[in-house]
C-alpha cells in the first residue's frame, strides 16, 4: 500500500481530523515502537498539520485525544521506551521524544488558530513559566489558616471607627501580631501558586504566540515534556479529587491497629537507618528544597548527577541542610527533629527502603517506592490494579491514598493534608 493511500479512509475519502487523531492514538498505544510505527506516526502528524492548517475544525474530543498521546509519548521517554538495553535504545527514545514535541506544536496551532495570538497575555505567560520553574515543595507540610481575626471595634469610650491601619494592632501580644502577618503572608503566597491547569495554558500559549517563528526544537522539547507532565496531573486531580478538596478517610482506612501511632511511626523511621537510607532522605529533602528546574524529574529514588552538581553551585544552603539531615540519621531527625518537611522526609526514607525491592541496587535503579508513591519529581511505571498508592496533590497540598481496579478507576481511602495528615496516609499506605 502506497504512503498516500495508507492515509485514506475505507470509502477512499481523506481522512478528518478526529480519524487521524484516532490513527495517532492506536499507533501510539502498542506497547513497543518499532521504526515503522515511528514512520507511520511521523506521516499521520504531518497529515493533521495539513488539516489544521486547511482550517478543517478540530473538536475538544479530537484535542483531547491528541493530548492523551502526548502525555502517553512524554511517558514513553521519561521512563525508556523498553526495558532491556539495546543498541537504537537512545535513538528510539529520541525519536519519541521528537513525535511528543511535534504533538505539542500542533496542540499550540490549535490554540493560536481559536485565540489570536495578538490578544494572547505572553508576559503574563511567560512569568507563570518563569515562576512554575523556580518553585519548589518547601512548604507543602503547612496547612494555611482559614480564619480571619475580626478588627477591633471602637471602645464604649466614644473612640471612632475610622482608627489608623496600626491601631488594630494595639492590644495583641508580638505572637498574635505574628501570627497574623504570617498567615496573610501565607494568603498571598496561595494566591500566587501556579495551579497545574494554569501552567498548562501558559505553556501553550507561549509557544501558540511564536507558531512560524524560529524556534529551537530543544525549547519546544523542553516545553512539551512541562505541558505534558502538568497535563497529566491535572487529569490525576480531577480525578483523585472529585468528590472535593476537604478531608476524607473511608470506613476502609480507619481500622484500628494494636500497635500505637507513635511506635508504627518510629519504626517507619528506623527503617531508613543505613547507608542507602542516608542518601535516600538527603536527595528526598532536597527534592522538597531545590527549585523544580534544578530538580526535573527522575524515575529512581536518587538524583542525578547533573542535578546534583547544579545544587551544589548555586544552592549550597540547601545541601547543606540535606547532608546534615543525612549525617544525623532517619531516627535522630524523626525523634529530635523540628522541621516538619525533614521529618516527613525521614519516615518516606525508611518507606523507600522497605518497599523499593528487586534487582540489583534497587535504591539506584529500581523505580521510586516501586510506583506508589507519587510525588511531582517521579515519573514510574504504574503498580498492578488493587495496590494502595500514596500522591500528593501539590495545588492543595493534599496526600491521597488510593487504589486503582481492573476497570482503571481510582478508589479513594484517605485525602488529608499537613504533616498529621501526610503521617495518618502513610500508615495506611504501609498498614
Amino acid at each position: 500500500m502506497s504512503e498516500s493511500s495508507s492515509e485514506l479512509g475505507s470509502g477512499g475519502r481523506k481522512r478528518t481530523v478526529a480519524q487521524l487523531v484516532d490513527k495517532l492514538r492506536s499507533r501510539t498505544s502498542t506497547e513497543r515502537l518499532a521504526l515503522t510505527a515511528h514512520l507511520s506516526v511521523g506521516r499521520t502528524l504531518c497529515k493533521l498539520r495539513d488539516a489544521i492548517a486547511d482550517g478543517e475544525g478540530v473538536s475538544k474530543k479530537a484535542a483531547m485525544g491528541l493530548v492523551c498521546c502526548g502525555i502517553g509519548l512524554y511517558r514513553r521517554h521519561t521512563l525508556g521506551d523498553r526495558e532491556e538495553e539495546e543498541e537504537d535504545a537512545e535513538e528510539t527514545n529520541a525519536l519519541i521524544r521528537q513525535s511528543s514535541a511535534l504533538i505539542f506544536v500542533l496542540l499550540a496551532a490549535i490554540e493560536a488558530k481559536n485565540n489570536r495570538p495578538e490578544s494572547m497575555n505572553v508576559s503574563n505567560a511567560q512569568r507563570m513559566v518563569e515562576q512554575a520553574n523556580a518553585a519548589t515543595l518547601a512548604k507543602v507540610m503547612r496547612i494555611p489558616n482559614p480564619k480571619k481575626r475580626k478588627r477591633r471595634r471602637a471602645s464604649e469610650d466614644g473612640e471612632g471607627e475610622g482608627e489608623e491601619a496600626g491601631d488594630e494592632e494595639l492590644g495583641k501580644t508580638q505572637a498574635e501580631i505574628e501570627a497574623e502577618r504570617e498567615e496573610r503572608a501565607e494568603a498571598w503566597e496561595l494566591a500566587n501558586t501556579v495551579s497545574s491547569g494554569m501552567l498548562t495554558m501558559s505553556v501553550l500559549k507561549l509557544v501558540a504566540h511564536s507558531i512560524g517563528r524560529r524556534a529551537s526544537s530543544d525549547d519546544h522539547g523542553a516545553l512539551a515534556d512541562l505541558f505534558f507532565r502538568n497535563s497529566a496531573a491535572c487529569m490525576a486531580q480531577n480525578l483523585l479529587l472529585k468528590e472535593g478538596n476537604g478531608d476524607f478517610v473511608s470506613l476502609r482506612a480507619t481500622a484500628g491497629n494494636a500497635v500505637p501511632r507513635e511506635k508504627r511511626l518510629l519504626a517507619l523511621a528506623q527503617a531508613g537507618e543505613s547507608e542507602a537510607g542516608q542518601s535516600v532522605l538527603r536527595d528526598l529533602l532536597l527534592s522538597f528544597l531545590l527549585p523544580s528546574s534544578v530538580v526535573g524529574v527522575r524515575r529512581h529514588l536518587l538524583m542525578s548527577r547533573a542535578a546534583s552538581t547544579a545544587a551544589g553551585v548555586d544552592h549550597a544552603d540547601e545541601v547543606n541542610q540535606a547532608h546534615s539531615c543525612a549525617m544525623a540519621g532517619t531516627e535522630f531527625i524523626w525523634l529530635h527533629g523540628t522541621n516538619p518537611l525533614e521529618r516527613a522526609c525521614a519516615i518516606l526514607a525508611g518507606v523507600a527502603v522497605l518497599i523499593t525491592k528487586g534487582g540489583e541496587d534497587p535504591i539506584r535503579k529500581q523505580d521510586a517506592f516501586v510506583g506508589r508513591v507519587g510525588l511531582p519529581f517521579f515519573e514510574t511505571r504504574p503498580p498492578n490494579p488493587g495496590v494502595k498508592r500514596l500522591a500528593l496533590v501539590p495545588d492543595q497540598r493534599r496526600w491521597v491514598l488510593y487504589k486503582v481496579g481492573k476497570d482503571n478507576t481510582p478508589s479513594v481511602l484517605c485525602n488529608l493534608r499537613g504533616f498529621d495528615g501526610f503521617c495518618d496516609a502513610l500508615l495506611e499506605f504501609i498498614g
